[in-house]
């Protein structure tokens, strides 16, 4: 049962760099309407995303679940998503 949860992990590399990829390009383009701490903390995400892609593009073994790349993107795009739904849910002043 493990084995078959591995290798649908591996099938599944190829539609993640893609969608890291496009996380990464999302993430640099933060307006400059959010918080400065937002936007670095979309930067970082975005940085760790794009190594993360060039490596898988370049043969190296990593899995969705690898640590610490790709993982450590996570909690940083996270804490960006945070301040996005914050931001927009504030009242006006």
């Amino acid at each position: 049962m493990l084995a078959g949860n591995a290798a649908g992990l591996e099938a599944s590399v190829p539609s993640y760099v893609g969608g890291i990829s496009l996380w990464a390009a999302a993430l640099v383009s933060a307006p400059n309407t959010f918080a400065l701490w937002m936007r670095l903390t979309a930067v970082v995400a975005a940085v760790l995303f794009t190594v993360s892609a060039c490596m898988i593009l370049w043969g190296a073994p990593l899995l969705p679940t690898s640590s610490p790349l790709p993982a450590a993107g996570y909690p940083f795009l996270v804490l960006t998503f945070v301040g996005w739904i914050w931001t927009l849910l504030k009242p006006e002043r």
